[in-house]
């Protein structure tokens, strides 16, 4: 049984703490929170003001980091200098600086870090990794991705979910960014388009992209959170039911190659029938797996926290692999202020002009 503990008791903490008391291998020992007592009291734990005093009297074997952003870098370091492996809710950091500096920490301390794009642990996307893998798609030449929603005016109450750097790429699309990338390697250049017509706030409402794979394909990734649809991945996936009015009968990923197309999150499949001449006269065949959505996607995470606690695996989203999320969203900002193609440059470099 493993001692796992949590800093930061907003909803991403609460959603831990419910993973870590229905997993039959953790235990939750104690929570961080100066503001807020109210999780560690629920789960009967304790509850401290600071973080340094949690690990030297807990002395846990792994720790939830998911405090505000500002201080993920810190906590992180901290966790590391305690020698105690954590699993760091996304972002890893507010800027590629700040994440080159956490990746420079860890190599120099040696303690593994799982970022929390928890996407990657769905059971769905896995299914979709293998298809890919397998070379059922040929080579991959399309990834087309959908992400719309209509949030509530109740959303933008809050004073900051109304500032620059709020708005639907940060706070959304960052998921669908990095499953592009998990499913189809990585991104080597992007444009983009913001728009800001339905609010007239400081954050953009609506976002359009296009990507250029390192492998060669095309990309785009279409989202708006002022926009009356059904296809999105918290609508599709079912993974979020409690936040998210489903539907499942839909896709948002739709994946096409030399030799087969794939939708996702629903599993279904096209090629042709074997030995027959590719054309576009010829009829597909189409094909379908089940989807599994039987598994908790935060269960799925803390399992594999567990593996990297133990050093039988390593992490499936590192820091050094999630600091290209970073860079990926800021490279498409520069893209959309100065309109124009953007690449991305090596892990320790920034953006640089087509």
């Amino acid at each position: 049984m493993k001692k796992i503990a949590i800093i930061g008791a907003g909803v991403m903490g609460k959603k831990h703490a419910q993973a870590i008391q229905k997993h039959p291998e953790t235990v939750l020992v104690a929570v961080c929170d100066p503001f807020s007592e109210a999780l560690a009291q629920e789960y009967q734990v304790p509850n401290f003001q600071d973080l340094d005093t949690l690990l030297k009297e807990v002395q846990p074997d792994g720790m939830i980091i998911a405090n505000p952003n500002r201080f993920h870098v810190s906590t992180a370091i901290q966790c590391m200098q305690a020698g105690v492996p954590s699993l760091l809710e996304k972002p890893l950091a507010l800027n590629t600086e700040e994440a080159l500096y956490l990746i420079e920490q860890q190599q120099h301390y040696q303690v593994p870090i799982l970022v929390g794009h928890h996407r990657r642990h769905n059971k769905i996307i896995q299914q979709a990794h293998e298809l890919i893998q397998k070379g059922t798609l040929g080579q991959i030449n399309t990834f087309n991705a959908l992400w719309s929603v209509y949030k509530p005016d109740s959303y933008f109450d809050i004073e900051w979910h109304r500032k620059s750097g709020a708005g639907v790429l940060a706070i959304n699309l960052v998921h669908d960014l990095d499953l592009m990338r998990y499913l189809n390697g990585e991104i080597e250049s992007v444009q983009a388009m913001l728009s800001y017509r339905n609010r007239q706030l400081e954050v953009e409402d609506s976002i359009s992209i296009l990507v250029r794979f390192k492998n060669g394909a095309l990309g785009s990734l279409t989202a708006s959170d002022a926009a009356v649809s059904p296809w999105g991945w918290d609508q599709n996936s079912e993974e979020n039911k409690m936040s998210f009015a489903t539907s499942p009968d839909q896709n948002c990923y739709f994946i096409s190659g030399t030799q087969g197309a794939l939708s996702v999150p629903n599993l279904e499949y096209w090629n042709y029938p074997n030995e027959t001449a590719k054309s576009w006269a010829t009829p597909l065949i189409k094909n379908k797996l089940e989807p599994n959505k039987e598994d908790d996607v935060y269960i799925s995470q803390l399992s594999h926290f567990l593996e990297v606690i133990n050093g039988t695996i390593q992490p499936i989203s590192s820091p050094e692999d999630a600091i290209k999320n970073i860079q990926l969203l800021e490279c498409i900002e520069k893209a959309a202020k100065e309109q124009r193609t953007v690449h991305l440059k090596s892990l320790s470099g920034l953006a640089q002009s087509a």
